[in-house]
């Protein structure tokens, strides 16, 4: 099963690495990762293969970080 995850982040390339490295560690099975930007935010689009409830993991673990402004489950 996939879900999909959307985030709004600060913006800055800073902001993505910390939030991206936190996946990597946490080794979540990401099949997508979409990034856009605009003027004050980093728009974060993310395809997660999902083996039973790591979506609520994901998002426990990405609603941590200071540059998380808004997380959805789609």
């Amino acid at each position: 099963m996939e879900n999909r995850v959307y985030a709004k982040l600060n913006q800055g390339i800073d902001s993505f690495i910390r939030v991206t490295s936190v996946l990597r560690r946490k080794e979540f099975n990401i099949k997508e990762l979409n990034m856009t930007s605009n003027n004050s935010f980093i728009n974060l689009d993310i395809l997660l293969e999902d083996e039973g409830c790591l979506v609520n993991k994901m998002v426990d673990q990405m609603s941590k970080l200071v540059d998380v402004k808004e997380i959805k489950v789609l």
